[in-house]
């Protein structure tokens, strides 16, 4: 008897239909991406859903947050069944298929050209596992600690003003955001995080205001959202009419420069908050020497 005799005689596997399911996956997520893009287009609602979705997956990209907003909007920690497998979690039944892409192969196209190609890749959040309770609210840093890495992350200065009409305002002439006195909080770093965006734009993606005002608008409400600061400001129920007469590829490309600019900008503060911790820790260090040498 064979080593292999102890087993049952199977089906030979069929590469071909494997080829063809995987396929099928793959083009089935495309179609769900691009319809919820089209949807987007026209309705607030879903279009908000987007933002919330890219706000906390900031380094997914525009096609998998939107992916995730079409499946899941709330989810908040994804990764395939391999990797919660690998920290001893389990999935509950009926656990939530959500389908993103990842990286495949390279393949050189017909002009010679070489490019990235994709596979759908099945993940699952945390609420549909065994972890689902152990999933903690991080700590919120202060407003006044979130505003001085708001203006560490601005391309331009800011400078604060008695009396402008706006709460407010990058004065492109000037390279410099001009903030109005006495606005609340939450009002402060709205407001500031939408010049700043549009400051951004200008510096980075060579874009004026004029064109970039409801964009900017939507990174200023990604960065609330990242941060923890109230959103209850803000109004999606009327986007820009021009974004009903654009094509998919088109919507996307607006959608890649606000991830962009956020990314910019949400990254900047996440360095100046990286400083400070590490300038607050060398300090204890020193402190506690000091006193273990008394």
């Amino acid at each position: 008897m064979g080593i292999y005799d102890v087993f049952e005689t199977g089906k030979q596997f069929d590469k071909s239909a494997w080829a063809a399911k995987k396929n099928g996956k793959k083009q089935a997520a495309f179609e769900l991406a691009d319809s919820t893009a089209d949807k987007m287009k026209t309705d607030g609602g879903a279009f908000q859903k987007y933002l919330d979705v890219q706000a906390h997956f900031d380094r997914y990209s525009v096609t998998n947050a939107i992916l995730v907003a079409a499946q899941k909007p709330d989810a908040t920690t994804l990764k395939d069944y391999k990797k919660w497998r690998e920290e001893n979690i389990t999935l509950d039944d009926g656990a939530t298929k959500i389908t993103i892409f990842e990286p495949g192969n390279e393949y050189t196209r017909h002009d010679g050209t070489r490019s990235m190609g994709f596979n759908a890749k099945i993940v699952y959040d945390i609420s549909d596992t065994s972890a689902k309770d152990s999933a903690g609210l991080k700590p919120r840093r202060s407003m006044r600690e979130l505003m001085a890495a708001l203006a560490q992350a601005s391309p331009v200065k800011c400078a604060a003003v008695d009396e402008l009409e706006m709460p407010a305002y990058y004065d492109m002439t000037k390279q410099t955001i001009f903030i109005r006195k006495g606005l609340s909080e939450i009002h402060l770093f709205a407001s500031v995080a939408k010049e700043v965006a549009a400051a951004t734009y200008d510096f980075k993606l060579s874009r004026t205001r004029d064109f970039t005002e409801f964009e900017s608008y939507c990174v200023a409400y990604m960065l609330c959202q990242k941060n923890g600061v109230s959103t209850d400001g803000f109004n999606f129920s009327a986007l820009p009419s021009e974004y009903a007469d654009m094509d998919t590829n088109a919507v996307k490309g607006e959608l890649g420069g606000i991830r962009s600019v956020f990314g910019e900008i949400h990254g900047a503060m996440y360095r100046q908050f990286e400083k400070e911790q590490g300038e607050k820790n060398q300090g204890e260090k020193q402190s506690n020497s000091k006193a273990q040498a008394r």
